[in-house]
C-alpha cells in the first residue's frame, strides 16, 4: 500500500512539475522565426496557428508535428471555429481584406468573402456565432487619409460564410476582441470608443456606456458568467453581468497586453509585451507569474485552449503549451495538508507588517516583496523549510508609500497578494 502511495504522489509531483513549465510544441516546416498572431482549436484535437506572412498551420494536442495547412504567404490576423467545426481566419495585404473559410478541417481553404481598400495597414478583428446560425464579423480597415485613420467593419452571413452583408461602418478605431455572451447580447471592444454592443446579432451597435476606456484589448466571459474587459494595461472583472467593473490587472505597470485569455476552468493568462505572462486561478484577486520555459527574446502573443492544454503563439519561438497546475495540486494538497498565503496585517501599515503563510511538507520556500513594476524589493525567505506554519516581519521604512505585492513560491504551489503602505 506504501509502494501505491509513494508511486501515486511521484506521478503527481511529476504532472505539477510538468504543468509549471511552457513547453515547445513543435517545429513549423519554415521555421519558428516568425509572429504567431492567432491560435484556434478544435473539437477533435486539432490546432490552427498563423505564422505571420507564411501561412496557416495545423498540428494536434496529441503530437509536437505541424504542417502547413494553406493560405501560403498570407498575413493572418485572427482564427475562429465556429460551432460545427468550420474554421474561419482573416488576412489582409495593403490593398485587400480576406475572409477565409476551411469546411474540411483544414484541408482546404476558400476566399468567402474578398475586398479592396486603398492603404490598409490595419489589422485584426472579431467574429462570432450567434444561436439563430448566422455569423458576425468584424475587422479594421484604414479609411485614411492618414494611416492612422481606422474605422471597422462589420459583416453578417446567414448562409454558413457563404455571403456577407455589410451591417455597419463603425469610426471606432481598432477592433478589441469580440464576445457572445450568454444572454446573446455581442460585446465588440474597440480602440477610440470603448466597448460597443449589440442586442440583435450584429444588425444595429450602440455603446456599452458601463465601460467607456478607450484602447479596449480583449472581452471575455468565464463560464460562471463573469465577464472581463481587457483594457489596453489589464483585465477589468465584472459579475453583475456588465453593470459594474472592477480592475483585478496583475501587479506590473507601464507594459502593454499582447494576449488574453480565459481557459475552460475559468483561469485567466495575461501576457505582456516584456516575456511576462501571469496566471490567475480565482478570477484576478491574485496572480503568479509563469515565464518558466519561455525564451528570454520571447513574448506569447496569442493564446488557445485545445484539450486541457492552453497553447501560446510567439513573437520569433513558434508554438509553446502550457497545462495548468490543477488537479495536480489539489490532489497533492489533499494527500499531504494544505499551503495557505494569508493576507499581511496590519493592511494598509507603515511601516512593518507580518506576513504569515503555512507549507504542507518539507520545501524549498521563496516569498517576495514586488513593487508595481515587478521588481523584487525584498526577499524575506529564500531556503528549505520544514512543513508548517510561519510568520515573518517586513520592514518598509525605507520605501515610498504606495502599492506592493508579495509571492509565497514552493515546489507545488504559488499565491500572490496585494498590501498598501501608508505614510
Amino acid at each position: 500500500m506504501r509502494k501505491i502511495y509513494l508511486l501515486l504522489l511521484l506521478v503527481i509531483c511529476a504532472n505539477t512539475f510538468a504543468a509549471n513549465f511552457w513547453q515547445p510544441a513543435g517545429t513549423m516546416s519554415q521555421g519558428n522565426t516568425d509572429y504567431v498572431y492567432a491560435l484556434a482549436g478544435a473539437s477533435n484535437g486539432a490546432v490552427f496557428a498563423s505564422s505571420w506572412a507564411v501561412g496557416m498551420y495545423k498540428g494536434s494536442s496529441a503530437t509536437n508535428v505541424w504542417n502547413l495547412s494553406g493560405l501560403s504567404g498570407k498575413r493572418i490576423s485572427d482564427v475562429f471555429t465556429a460551432p460545427d467545426g468550420t474554421i474561419y481566419c482573416f488576412s489582409k495585404t495593403t490593398s485587400t481584406s480576406y475572409i477565409h473559410r476551411s469546411t474540411d478541417n483544414g484541408g482546404s481553404w476558400q476566399d468567402v468573402y474578398t475586398r479592396a481598400f486603398a492603404n490598409n495597414y490595419a489589422g485584426g478583428g472579431g467574429m462570432v456565432f450567434p444561436s439563430d446560425g448566422s455569423i458576425v464579423a468584424a475587422y479594421a480597415v484604414t479609411v485614411g487619409p492618414t494611416i492612422g485613420d481606422v474605422a471597422t467593419y462589420v459583416f453578417k452571413s446567414t448562409d454558413g460564410g457563404n455571403n456577407w452583408v455589410q451591417k455597419a461602418v463603425i469610426g471606432a478605431g481598432f477592433v478589441g476582441g469580440m464576445k457572445l455572451l450568454r444572454d446573446g447580447r455581442i460585446l465588440m471592444g474597440t480602440s477610440l470608443s470603448g466597448v460597443v454592443m449589440s442586442t440583435n446579432n450584429g444588425e444595429n451597435w450602440v455603446n456599452f456606456t458601463a465601460f467607456p476606456l478607450m484602447f479596449i484589448h480583449n472581452i471575455m466571459q468565464a463560464d460562471d458568467n463573469t465577464l472581463y474587459v481587457c483594457d489596453a494595461y489589464g483585465p477589468n472583472r465584472s459579475t453583475d453581468n456588465g453593470a459594474t467593473f472592477v480592475d483585478v490587472s496583475p501587479p506590473i505597470s507601464g507594459a502593454l497586453i499582447e494576449a488574453s485569455f480565459v481557459d475552460s476552468h475559468g483561469n485567466l493568462f495575461i501576457s505582456y509585451n516584456h516575456s511576462n505572462i501571469y496566471y490567475s486561478t480565482n478570477r484576478g484577486d491574485t496572480w503568479t507569474l509563469i515565464a518558466n520555459g519561455l525564451p528570454g527574446t520571447s513574448y506569447i502573443c496569442s493564446l488557445g485552449e485545445v484539450n486541457g492544454k492552453v497553447y501560446g503563439g510567439t513573437n520569433n519561438s513558434g508554438v509553446l503549451y502550457f497545462t495548468p497546475d490543477i488537479t495536480g495540486v489539489i490532489s497533492a494538497n489533499h494527500l499531504e495538508g494544505t499551503y495557505k498565503l494569508n493576507q499581511n496585517y496590519p493592511n494598509p501599515f507603515n511601516p512593518t507588517t507580518g506576513i504569515s503563510f503555512s507549507i504542507s511538507k518539507s520545501s524549498f520556500v521563496n516569498l517576495s516583496v514586488y513593487d508595481v513594476t515587478g521588481k523584487i524589493i525584498s526577499e524575506l525567505v529564500n531556503s528549505h523549510k520544514a512543513a508548517g506554519d510561519y510568520s515573518i516581519n517586513f520592514d518598509a521604512s525605507s520605501l515610498p508609500a504606495g502599492i506592493y505585492f508579495y509571492a509565497l513560491r514552493t515546489e507545488d504551489f504559488s499565491e500572490t497578494k496585494k498590501m498598501i503602505l501608508s505614510k
